[in-house]
């Protein structure tokens, strides 16, 4: 009897591939929001500005935040792989103008004007938030609904990996060496991934089907109305208003407890240095982190996993008030003018906080994967860089007004008060993830 035929397996190679344009895309996709939102805060800190210019670099999430004003132009010319790559040239062009710039106010004796740094950095941000456009919507256009799911964890990872390079790395080289070469090699990493990516980068399955279909060039009136309909068809998907609601939420308590972590650490006096070695262990948690939460995801379906993943992300947050319960006894030992040493004793060990970051990392590293498959499955086929752009855009609306007010917040109530505020912020996604379409 002849064994009935299998089907033939699918290569290797494909999977690797796959995992290998959605890193690289990805960690160019990384880089420049830490040039915007890590390494120029530390590079204004390094060279002795107020804190009310450190600040304001919270306010570049704009740009991301307005992004879905010009999206549907990103799907309507050209295709998605051209805007990625050519958004990555131009970044790194940008950043090395910011380069130039930032290394001239560097070595300025006399007073310190960053009119120009400020206009390049809302450049980079413009250009950065249109790659992130083409490259979302390329992303969500080379495959299918479960290899979304099951590349969701790479694709979060290599983002957080090129945080780590940028926060670590390069800010490590422009502090320790000049910020020519910090900024540079930022822009050198962006255009050579452009050049890669065009060698190297295949087109899409939509657009090898659009080549193939000969579609016909569409008229003035057709791109108005598709205008038109990317921003209606969003609004009007199944359960909008709670899939609007839930974006804003989901992240919020990470949001607060990321904002203000750093400054309640220094209040108990764990030094810079040994913040960067607990932000290595808990940037490498959150990298795994997505990994287990896109395998969970695709092995289980998003519907499945979101729960249980967010309850965990939920569960973790509260380890926050074990760092900042000593902060009162301390204070009131300060205000009485204590011995050094006898607050000193009161303070959280180095490893109890490491083992805390490590273990809410891990879980917030999971809630960032479930998120965006989420965000992916509510993206229509015909516009899917354009409602993944406006998904995107209402949860860096919540990230840039708790970064704007939770200094307010921390100084006016002190860690304990702030952290369990954090706390409470997650009940909103705890009570809308039953109730979220999954499909």
């Amino acid at each position: 009897m002849t064994p009935d035929p299998q089907p033939p397996p699918r290569p290797v190679s494909e999977g690797a591939v796959t995992v290998a344009w959605t890193g690289s895309t990805y960690f160019a996709e990384g880089l420049p929001w830490s040039v915007l939102h890590q390494i120029a805060s530390e590079f204004f800190t390094a060279a002795g500005l107020p804190p009310s210019q450190v600040g304001y670099t919270s306010a570049l999430h704009l740009t991301s935040s307005l992004k879905f004003l010009w999206s549907p132009i990103v799907d309507l010319f050209g295709t998605l792989r051209r805007w990625l790559i050519a958004t990555q040239a131009l970044l790194g062009l940008l950043m090395g103008v910011l380069a130039v710039l930032a290394h001239d106010l560097a070595l300025g004796t006399g007073e310190k004007d960053t009119t120009f740094i400020w206009l390049t950095l809302i450049a980079i941000g413009v250009a950065s938030a249109t790659h992130d456009i083409a490259c979302d919507g390329y992303y969500m256009d080379a495959l299918d609904k479960d290899a979304q799911a099951r590349h969701a964890g790479t694709r979060v990872a290599a983002f957080r990996v090129a945080m780590l390079v940028g926060n670590s790395g390069l800010v490590y080289l422009g502090g320790r060496h000049s910020w020519l070469l910090g900024f540079g090699l930022a822009g050198g990493l962006m255009l050579i991934l452009a050049v890669v990516h065009r060698v190297l980068l295949p087109p899409s399955a939509g657009e090898r089907s659009r080549r193939a279909s000969k579609v016909p060039e569409r008229s003035g009136a057709e791109r108005a109305a598709h205008v038109r309909a990317s921003y209606l068809s969003f609004l009007r998907q199944d359960r909008a208003v709670v899939v609007v609601l839930f974006l804003l939420t989901y992240k919020l308590g990470d949001a607060l407890m990321f904002n203000m972590s750093k400054v309640m650490l220094r209040d108990l006096g764990v030094s810079t240095a040994e913040r960067g070695v607990i932000n290595g262990f808990g940037t490498g948690a959150s990298i795994l982190g997505a990994m287990l939460g896109g395998a969970w995801i695709a092995r289980s379906s998003l519907a499945r996993a979101v729960v249980p993943i967010t309850i965990l992300m939920c569960a973790t947050q509260p380890l926050y008030l074990l760092i900042a319960a000593p902060s009162l006894p301390m204070g009131a030992g300060n205000l009485a003018d204590a011995p050094a040493y006898f607050t000193a004793w009161m303070a959280p060990s180095l490893t109890a906080i490491t083992i805390i970051m490590v273990i809410e990392q891990l879980c917030g590293g999971m809630a960032v994967a479930a998120q965006m498959v989420f965000l992916m499955r509510r993206c229509h086929p015909d516009h899917k860089a354009a409602h993944f752009a406006f998904g995107t855009a209402i949860y860096a609306v919540s990230q840039m007004v708790t970064g704007t007010y939770s200094g307010w917040v921390y100084q006016a109530q002190g860690p304990l008060v702030y952290f369990a505020l954090a706390c409470v912020a997650c009940i909103p996604c705890l009570v809308l993830v039953r109730w979220i379409p999954t499909r």
